[in-house]
C-alpha cells in the first residue's frame, strides 16, 4: 500500500466505528465518531535519525514521517486506538521496553530477535505492548505472550492493514481500545470502520 493511500484514509470524511458492547456478544450496535491527532512533518535531522535507527532502509516509514512525525489514531475522548510515536521518542521507548522486559524477569535468551534488536515505533496505548520495526518488518511484542510472526512484512503492508480494516487490526493487537456511548459506563469495541 502506498503512503498516499494511507494518508487518504486519514482524511476520510466523518470517520466512525460501528461498535458492539464489550463482553458477551449482543445485537446492540452504536456508531462512535473518531478522529486522529497528526503531528507535523519530521525535521531533516529527525529523518536522519530514523535512517540511523532502522536496521534496513524503509522508504514507507520515511515517506510517512516526512509528512507526519507520529500520530494518535482512532481517537474518541481519551481513548486512542493506536499511537505511532515521534522519531525523537523511539530510542527512549525502546530503552523503556527493554528495561520493562528485564524487570519482568525475562532473560535475553527468552526474547525474540525482534525484541532484542528492533526499535519501538508505537503501541496501543495503556496495553503494555509495543509495535517494533525489525529488519523491515512490523512486529508486536505482547507482554501476555505471543510469537515472532510479523504483524506485517513491511511498513507499507502495515499501513495497508490499518486502512483496510482498522477494527480488525486493533482486535489483532489485543482489542485494548474501548469506546463510549457518552451516556453510560458501558465499554464498546469497534466492529466496522465507516466514513462518508
Amino acid at each position: 500500500m502506498s503512503v498516499d493511500r494511507f494518508l487518504s484514509h486519514l482524511a476520510d470524511l466523518r470517520p466512525r466505528f460501528e461498535c458492539e458492547p464489550a463482553g458477551p456478544t449482543q445485537d446492540t450496535r452504536i456508531e462512535v465518531g473518531i478522529s486522529h491527532l497528526l503531528r507535523p512533518s519530521a525535521e531533516r535531522s529527525a529523518l536522519t535519525e530514523l535512517r540511523r535507527l532502522l536496521s534496513l532502509p524503509s522508504p514507507d516509514v520515511e515517506a510517512l514521517y516526512a509528512v507526519h512525525d507520529g500520530m494518535d489514531l482512532y481517537i474518541q475522548g481519551s481513548t486512542v486506538g493506536l499511537a505511532l510515536y515521534p522519531i525523537s521518542t523511539w530510542r527512549a521507548a525502546t530503552d523503556s521496553f527493554r528495561q520493562d522486559v528485564e524487570l519482568s524477569g525475562r532473560v535475553e535468551d527468552e526474547l525474540y530477535p525482534f525484541e532484542r534488536e528492533g526499535i519501538v515505533v508505537g503501541a496501543p496505548p495503556h496495553s503494555g505492548n509495543v509495535l517494533m520495526l525489525y529488519q523491515g518488518r512490523v512486529h508486536y511484542s505482547d507482554h501476555d505472550g505471543g510469537d515472532d510472526t510479523p504483524v506485517a512484512e513491511n511498513f507499507g503492508a502495515f499501513l495497508g492493514r490499518l486502512a483496510l480494516d482498522p477494527p480488525k487490526l486493533l482486535y489483532d493487537l489485543g482489542c485494548y481500545a474501548r469506546y463510549s456511548d457518552g451516556q453510560s459506563d458501558r465499554q464498546w469495541v469497534p466492529l466496522r470502520y465507516l466514513h462518508d
